[in-house]
C-alpha cells in the first residue's frame, strides 16, 4: 500500500529481521479469532449465552486455545507470531474489571504456556529478550491495564513482580483508588494512596503506564515517578481529539522525563473514519507528530489492536466498552478495520510505512523496539 521501489521493500525487510521488534501492547489477537478450532468456536457461543462477564470469556478462550496449543491440535499463535516478525510483546496478564483471584488464573495460563510451549519465554529482564531474539523465540513481558487487582494492599506488588509483572498500567477509563482514567467526568488526579503506589513500583522495577490515565493523573504521575515512564499505546490527541489520546502538554512532559510513547493502530482512535476507514498512513502521521515533540529516540508502536473478533464477541465488546466508561461519543467500533493491518500478520506493513517515510535505518531500528528497550532496562533491568 506504499507503493515502495524494489530496493525499498527489500530494505523494509531487512530492518524487520535485523531489528527487536516489540509491540508494547499486543492484544492476544489469535484468542478472537474466527480461525479457531471448531470446538472452540462452539465453546465462545456457549460462553456468551451464559451472560459471563466478558474479562471472562476472554479468559476461557484462551484457556481453551492454550490447551489446543499444547496438544498440538492447532499452530496458529506460532504461525502469527513468526509471519509478524515481532520478537516481544506486552500481553495483559489480566483485563480490566477482573478479580484478584481471575488475574491469578490468567498468570498461571500464561506460566502454563510458558513452561509448555518452547516458542514462548517469559521476559522479566532484558537479558530475557536477548536470549529469545537469540534462540528465535517471542518473549513476553506481563502487565496489566488496570491496578484494581491489588486494591489497598501493596503487599500484593511484591506478588505481582514475583510472578513476572512489569508493567502496570496506573488507572484503565474509569477512576480506581490510584486516581481517574482518560474517560471519567472529572480527574482529580493521583490520590496519596496513587503516590505511594508510584513510588512502590519505583523501588521495584515496574514501569509506570500512564496510557489510559486522566490528564491530571497522567501529569501527576509524571511528575511523581522516580523513574521514567510509558504511555505504552495511545495517540496525539492534536491530531484526533478524542478522550483516549494524549495532548502535546502530555507529551512534553513526558519527554522531559525520558519517558517512551507507544503508538496504537486502532482506527477509530486514529480517525473520526468519516472516510469509512483509517489507514496505515495515519498511524504513520501519529509516529510523525509525536517524534516531532518527543525526539524520534523516545516513540515507538504499541498496536493495541487485534485485528477484527469473532463475530459473536461483537456485541459482547460493544457492551463492555460502555461498562469500561466508553460513552456514545467515543464511537468505539469494536470490528473497525485499519486498511494495511487487519490483524498481527501485516505487522511488517508498519515497518514499509517507516520506510516510506523516509526514516534512517537508526531511526526505524528505534521506533521498531531499540526505544523502548533502552527505557525497559533502565526501569526493569
Amino acid at each position: 500500500m506504499f507503493n515502495l521501489s524494489k530496493e525499498q521493500e527489500e530494505r523494509a525487510m531487512r530492518l524487520h529481521k535485523e531489528s527487536i521488534v516489540v509491540d508494547t501492547l499486543a492484544w492476544p489477537g489469535v484468542a478472537l479469532s474466527s480461525e479457531f478450532t471448531p470446538s472452540i468456536l462452539e465453546g465462545a457461543d456457549e460462553l456468551i449465552k451464559t451472560g459471563a462477564p466478558f474479562s471472562v470469556i476472554l479468559r476461557e478462550l484462551e484457556r481453551m486455545h492454550a490447551d489446543d496449543l499444547i496438544a498440538g491440535r492447532s499452530d496458529i499463535e506460532r504461525e502469527w507470531a513468526e509471519l509478524s516478525g515481532v520478537d516481544v510483546l506486552h500481553m495483559t496478564a489480566s483485563f480490566p474489571l477482573a478479580s484478584f483471584e481471575d488475574t491469578l488464573k490468567h498468570i498461571a495460563l500464561w506460566q502454563r504456556k510458558f513452561d509448555s510451549l518452547e516458542y514462548l519465554m517469559k521476559a522479566t529482564r532484558l537479558k530475557d529478550i536477548d536470549q529469545a531474539k537469540a534462540q528465535g523465540k517471542r518473549a513476553i513481558i506481563m502487565g496489566f491495564q488496570d491496578s484494581e487487582y491489588f486494591g489497598r494492599d501493596l503487599d500484593r506488588l511484591q506478588l505481582f513482580y514475583d510472578l513476572g509483572i512489569r508493567i502496570i498500567q496506573l488507572t484503565y477509563n474509569t477512576r480506581n483508588l490510584i486516581g481517574s482514567g482518560c474517560t471519567e467526568r472529572a480527574d482529580g488526579g493521583l490520590s496519596l494512596f496513587g503516590v505511594e503506589v508510584v513510588k512502590h513500583m519505583n523501588q521495584l522495577g515496574i514501569i509506570v503506564d500512564l496510557s489510559h490515565c486522566g490528564y491530571q493523573t497522567t501529569m501527576d504521575g509524571i511528575e511523581v515517578s522516580s523513574s521514567p515512564m510509558a504511555v505504552t499505546h495511545s495517540f496525539s490527541r492534536k491530531l484526533y481529539d478524542h478522550d483516549r489520546g494524549k495532548t502535546d502538554e502530555q507529551i512534553q512532559a513526558l519527554a522531559a522525563k525520558n519517558g517512551y510513547f507507544g503508538v496504537v493502530t486502532v482506527p477509530f482512535f486514529l480517525s473520526d473514519l468519516s472516510r469509512n476507514e483509517a489507514t496505515l498512513n495515519d498511524v504513520i502521521e501519529h509516529i510523525d507528530h509525536v517524534a516531532g515533540i518527543m525526539g524520534i529516540d523516545k516513540v515507538g508502536i504499541g498496536t493495541d489492536n487485534p485485528g477484527p473478533p469473532l463475530e459473536p464477541l461483537v456485541t459482547k465488546l460493544r457492551e463492555l466498552s460502555v461498562a469500561m466508561g466508553f460513552r456514545k461519543e467515543h464511537q468505539v467500533i469494536p470490528d473497525a478495520v485499519l486498511q494495511g493491518y487487519r490483524d498481527r500478520r501485516e505487522w511488517p506493513n508498519i515497518t514499509r510505512g517507516l520506510v516510506s517515510r523516509g526514516y534512517t535505518d537508526v531511526e526505524i531500528k528505534g521506533i521498531l523496539g531499540g526505544n523502548f528497550l533502552r527505557l525497559f532496562k533502565k526501569v526493569v533491568g
